[in-house]
């Protein structure tokens, strides 16, 4: 029954992260039709869209959730804990080269990538996010599992100088490792295609759940610890979430969040008290 319950916490996640896309999707859909996009219009917009909910996002989580302590005490389940690390500080510099590499990265994937044009259909657009969610997940697994391989190490300490994890800790990676990471997120559009809409929406949710992963909370999409134990352990949790990583027996089990944004784990929860009153 744990088994099937933790199959389920993971499709849940692909499940939220399918739903969100497609919400999102119909909201830019809704802005867009009616716009003829060229190359670089779509490519401005791409970026612009990636990194106003980057930097909104992440604020929102470290500035006004955190800042809230009855918030913050009921988002996180982190049992382990850590030294409490000083974050980088932004600054200009680090804030306009981080805008080049994101502008040079919606660049490139919108050349290369296919461009195809779904129109409007839930049912396609629900299945293009789902495909993509979970062939993204494999895809970074893979990717990170290298990155954790003797021969790519070095290219990943960067991002692992923080065993204590905050939201920006996600862009906190090498230039090396930003080109991999670019590349993998390639793959699933390459394999898929893109419309704009679907771009878009796909880097706002995407960003929400990278973030809020580095964040030490559980929001709504995962819970607070998994990569906090994968920051702290320096192995396993490399997936996105927890599927490919019990797939390929890499897991350190996250904690599960319990509550209205986690049903499965108040399912899971509600039959388990339900047994032992049953039992006793």
């Amino acid at each position: 029954m744990k088994k099937f319950f933790d199959f389920c916490l993971e499709m849940e996640f692909f499940f939220k992260v399918t739903i969100s896309c497609l919400i999102m999707q119909q909201i830019f859909y809704w802005l867009l039709h009616d716009i003829e996009l060229n190359f670089i219009s779509q490519v401005l917009l791409y970026w612009f869209v990636s990194s106003v909910s980057f930097y909104s996002i992440g604020f929102f989580i470290e500035k006004v959730i955190k800042n809230n302590e009855t918030l913050k005490d009921k988002l996180t389940v982190r049992l382990k804990k850590v030294r409490k690390q000083p974050f980088p500080d932004f600054t200009i510099k680090g804030i306009m080269v981080g805008e080049i590499k994101s502008f040079i990265t919606a660049l490139i994937i919108l050349y290369l990538a296919p461009e195809v044009t779904r129109g409007n259909s839930l049912l396609l657009n629900f299945g293009w996010f789902l495909s993509r969610i979970i062939i993204a997940d494999l895809c970074f697994y893979v990717s990170h599992w290298l990155l954790h391989r003797k021969l790519l190490q070095k290219i990943h300490l960067k991002h692992h100088e923080f065993a204590d994890s905050s939201s920006f800790v996600a862009g906190h990676k090498s230039l090396t490792e930003y080109i991999i990471v670019t590349i993998t997120d390639l793959l699933p559009i390459f394999i898929f295609g893109y419309d704009i809409t679907q771009l878009c929406a796909w880097t706002v949710v995407g960003n929400a759940y990278n973030l809020e992963g580095h964040s030490s909370l559980s929001i709504f999409f995962i819970p607070s610890d998994f990569h906090d134990l994968h920051h702290t352990c320096f192995q396993g949790n490399y997936g996105i979430q927890g599927f490919w990583d019990r797939v390929f027996n890499t897991l350190n089990v996250p904690t599960k969040k319990i509550g209205i944004m986690f049903p499965v784990a108040s399912v899971e929860e509600y039959i388990t008290i339900k047994s032992s009153s049953n039992i006793d």
